[in-house]
């Protein structure tokens, strides 16, 4: 975590050198003001689907993610992975920690990835727009060619990198273990 901060301020510092160069020290309180607006929208989605994610590891037991996501589910544990990742609602700030979660209380990496695939693909909360925008035929189109997709990465995943789940688990209480000491 420490890195991905020292990173993404290396870049926000050479981006403010270069819109200064370009347009003038304002562009620092410009784009200060743009994070700050998306902070603000953004912020009450961020708390509630981390509490979300914490509701889920103290409600569920380990043994209940194991039986339904883990090993022992099997293909059952993708497909239930790639429903669950088409029903949650909302974006990133959303699906990542619940992500995370799964995987922390046993979800295999295949269960979890066709969770993030399916809810970048069929997420059902973004077939309205979708429908409106590019109307029912696209759209249907769109959705039984990448019908597969979720469920075939969850297999692949679980074929190929089951053998990383401890090392991604290991990384992500890092992370976490990171957070609360900072």
């Amino acid at each position: 975590m420490k890195n991905t901060i020292i990173i993404m301020s290396a870049v926000t510092i050479i981006l403010a050198a270069v819109g200064v160069i370009q347009q003038g020290p304002e562009v620092i309180v410009q784009g200060c003001m743009a994070g700050g607006a998306m902070l603000i929208g953004v912020a009450p989605l961020l708390i509630v689907a981390l509490i979300l994610a914490g509701m889920i590891q103290v409600l569920i037991s380990r043994e209940t993610i194991n039986k339904w996501l883990g090993r022992e589910a099997g293909i059952k544990g993708v497909m239930l992975g790639g429903i669950a990742g088409a029903l949650i609602p909302g974006g990133p700030y959303v699906f990542y920690p619940i992500a995370a979660s799964f995987l922390l209380y046993g979800a295999e990496i295949g269960t979890v990835l066709a969770f993030v695939v399916a809810k970048n693909l069929w997420s059902l909360s973004r077939l309205p727009m979708e429908v409106a925008l590019l109307g029912p035929g696209l759209t249907v189109i769109r959705f039984i060619v990448t019908l597969i997709f979720p469920i075939l990465v969850g297999v692949l995943g679980n074929a190929f990198f089951s053998k990383y789940g401890d090392r991604v688990r290991a990384q992500i209480r890092e992370i976490q273990k990171a957070d609360e000491e900072s």
